[in-house]
């Protein structure tokens, strides 16, 4: 399921946001903001994704849609939940669209301005550019 999410999130970095990003496994300290969405497979199981935004991601995508420079916690928050919502829906049509996996989504919740804490995660990747970075993390 991760292989789909990242080329979900790739799409949304680079089609939409218009940055190119490399995957990584090296997870550095920053402070993310946190997003999650449960996710329910057709075998009946129930899967977590995390979509934790750096800083300087989220800032640049509220820059994108919402036209601010400056974005508060509730902004970012905002955003983080949309993005997340875009994000892993996109990935349920690119699924469906390959034949692949079918399941469906619940609506994004908000976890947590922190460092994102990998250790929760069974599956997880870094999309990063020079400035900013995407944590995808799947638990479950």
């Amino acid at each position: 399921m991760i292989a789909i999410i990242i080329q979900a999130a790739e799409n949304f970095l680079h089609n939409q946001i218009e940055l190119k990003t490399k995957k990584t496994k090296k997870l550095s300290k920053m402070r993310t903001v946190i997003a999650s969405i449960d996710v329910k497979m057709d075998d009946g199981k129930t899967k977590t994704v995390y979509l934790g935004f750096n800083e300087e991601l989220i800032k640049e995508i509220t820059s994108i849609y919402l036209g601010e420079d400056v974005a508060d916690e509730q902004t970012m928050t905002d955003m983080a939940l949309e993005s997340t919502n875009m994000i892993v829906g996109s990935a349920k049509v690119l699924a469906e669209e390959a034949e692949k996996e079918h399941f469906m989504i619940t609506t994004p919740k908000f976890k947590a301005i922190e460092e994102f804490n990998d250790s929760l995660c069974t599956e997880y990747s870094i999309l990063k550019t020079p400035k900013a970075a995407l944590v995808i993390g799947i638990k479950g």
